[in-house]
């Protein structure tokens, strides 16, 4: 059998004709390359004048770059170069809810991410100025049962059950995750429920043994989980969590680890404001919870192996980076840099 695939991104050239490759030898050699340069774009914008029959909706937009998953097969090499932007946006204008009781919003955008078996060598690169933008924005006059919002972005992944032998990520300087969810409340509200989420995910590896990893972690990670009411106006309950993780591992063995970040920064903004004559201010309560999380250089070292056989890991660690959030009313704030978990 033979096969060959052409990937053209909307606004970029077209590749040239690629030579067809007898599938079997494709996986035998398993040695991948993979080179994003340009932009991904996924928004979509809904001004939606007749609810009446409507008692839920949902709005998805995502993005995927540099995608590798060849499930518990082998892959010898594989490097990854991305260099561009990705913007998933949705965005809801609502004039009235009507019988609508849900609405949910999703968007989410993925780079360079690798699932394999026994992985050996692996670059992922995410180019200075490269951006991961998720976007999700929702006006509408009142509440219904529940409004959800949630962003995702996660940028030089490696994921398997068996082993990565190298592993090289870097994340450089400039580079940026955003996540932004907000919803303006323009009427009087109700007793239903906001729940917003935001996950930023960057220089990740999930693997049982990994042999050795050297990687940098430089640019940014925001999350912006914004809620705006009328004075006066009313609701059930709002939720908002915001989580950035740069440099995470999770094994059971490793061999040798240098993680390293710095020149960047993490920030989570949880913030819900009400609309006064004298402009916005922020309020913390009644019934709103709000999550903050920041993780840098975080090592989570799983059970071993039965025999119970000892391990050394060594491992060079450091941090130069700034972490900060904004709203953590009635929950939790966890910020942590340089950490190693030993679940034995």
């Amino acid at each position: 059998m033979t096969c060959a695939v052409l990937v053209a991104w909307p606004g970029l050239p077209v590749a040239e004709p690629l030579a067809l490759i007898p599938a079997q030898e494709l996986v035998r050699s398993a040695q991948i390359v993979q080179s994003f340069e340009g932009q991904q774009d996924a928004s979509q914008a809904l001004g939606w004048t007749n609810v009446s029959l409507a008692k839920s909706a949902r709005q998805t937009a995502a993005n995927a770059g540099n995608i590798i998953d060849v499930s518990d097969r082998p892959l010898d090499s594989v490097r990854q170069d991305f260099e561009g932007r990705q913007l998933s946006v949705n965005d809801i204008i609502l004039n009235a809810v009507s019988a609508l009781e849900t609405l949910e919003q999703e968007a989410s955008n993925t780079g360079n991410a690798v699932v394999g078996g026994d992985i050996g060598n692996v670059e992922q690169y995410f180019a200075d100025g490269s951006v991961q933008h998720a976007k999700n924005s929702l006006v509408l006059p009142d509440l219904p049962g529940t409004l959800r919002q949630s962003g995702t972005n996660t940028m030089n992944l490696v994921y398997s059950e068996q082993s990565v032998a190298l592993s090289s990520q870097n994340f450089t300087k400039q580079a940026e995750q955003r996540v932004d969810n907000q919803i303006d409340v323009t009427g009087a509200g109700g007793a239903g429920a906001i729940v917003q989420e935001g996950s930023n995910l960057g220089n990740i590896i999930v693997a049982r043994n990994v042999d050795e990893v050297i990687r940098d972690f430089s640019g940014d990670q925001i999350i912006n989980n914004v809620v705006r009411l009328e004075d006066g106006a009313r609701w059930g309950s709002i939720s908002q969590n915001g989580t950035n993780i740069a440099n995470y591992i999770e094994a059971e063995n490793i061999g040798y680890l240098e993680q390293t970040s710095s020149n960047g920064e993490q920030v989570v903004n949880n913030r819900v404001e009400v609309m006064t004559l004298q402009g916005l201010t922020q309020i913390t309560s009644p019934n709103i919870t709000q999550n903050s999380n920041n993780y840098v250089n975080m090592i989570v070292l799983k059970a071993t192996a039965e025999d119970g056989s000892s391990q050394t890991v060594d491992v060079l660690q450091s941090a130069e980076y700034s972490q900060s959030v904004q709203g953590a009313n009635a929950g939790a704030v966890s910020q942590t840099g340089n950490a190693v978990v030993i679940e034995r």
